[in-house]
């Protein structure tokens, strides 16, 4: 019981705290170096956690009043730091600064806040297109996780052609994927609010099936990508997570199932498979 109650709390802010999330950020770009046979850097991973959790740390405190109706589990844990809000805001800003002076790379630097500002001028500025543009914050999310491959591109020196163009039309789609089926528990949140999701327009179930066109198109440019050979043939091995998507996309279905818990655990934690999944395929097929 001890032990639980201890656990509990860091499971929560892991979960509910974004971390998870964050992590995800990393994941994705641990995997670009392992696709483009590259060193891993350390604080380039520090820069995509410490970015990430600073854009929806912010997203999550400033609209923890509209979020209550469908995720009031995130909301509660919350407003348990409220009154530290800014404490915690900056001290991942200094991690963030001193992992890109470490870095001292313009170009990373460039793109890093790009995606930062990029995540704040949603919250601030264009949620609101949503009320006009039918999936504008799916493509726009999605458009600034892709731009992780990017920041790896420019760090790594990779020239920003064919085989970068692939991996990210990959993480777009995928994302897409993320974004959509995250939509589907706030059905209620944005409806209030007039945000033309695709859920709150074609319904739950029409969602789902759209989502399951989409992780099949997910993995079109690391097929074509590694046919070319412009991607390396273990790259092919990410398609293992079309299996991972269908599966809770049909989990999703059932109307006894916690959609929130799905999305938060299962549906964020996909890009920290990643890497484990490239690593053993890599080492497996230099055998």
């Amino acid at each position: 019981m001890l032990i639980k109650k201890i656990l509990k709390p860091i499971w929560e802010e892991f979960v509910y705290g974004g971390h998870l999330l964050s992590l995800g950020a990393a994941g994705i770009l641990y995997s670009s170096a392992i696709i483009f046979n590259q060193k891993v850097s350390v604080p380039l991973l520090i820069i995509g956690y410490a970015m990430t959790q600073i854009v929806y740390f912010y997203n999550h405190y400033k609209e923890s009043k509209v979020d209550f109706l469908t995720n009031p589990e995130r909301v509660r844990h919350i407003e348990k730091f409220e009154n530290h809000f800014l404490l915690f805001l900056g001290f991942y800003c200094l991690i963030f600064i001193i992992s890109l002076i470490y870095l001292n790379n313009l170009k990373v630097v460039l793109v890093a806040l790009a995606i930062m500002f990029g995540g704040f001028l949603f919250t601030i500025f264009f949620k609101n297109l949503t009320k006009k543009i039918i999936g504008f914050k799916n493509f726009y999310v999605s458009f600034f996780w892709a731009l992780l491959i990017v920041l790896a591109g420019f760090f790594y020196n990779i020239h920003f052609g064919p085989s970068l163009f692939f991996l990210f039309s990959f993480v777009f789609l995928r994302w897409l994927v993320n974004t959509i089926f995250f939509d589907i528990k706030d059905i209620e949140a944005d409806e209030k609010e007039k945000l033309k999701t695709l859920p709150v327009l074609f319904g739950k179930n029409k969602t789902l099936n759209f989502l399951h066109m989409i992780n099949v198109l997910s993995f079109i440019p690391i097929i074509i990508g590694v046919y070319i050979n412009l991607l390396p043939l273990f790259s092919l091995s990410l398609l293992i997570f079309y299996f991972y998507s269908f599966y809770y996309l049909e989990r999703a279905k059932d109307k006894t199932i916690d959609i929130r818990s799905l999305s938060y655990i299962m549906v964020d934690g996909e890009y920290l498979f990643w890497p484990f999944i490239l690593f053993l395929s890599k080492f497996i097929s230099n055998l």
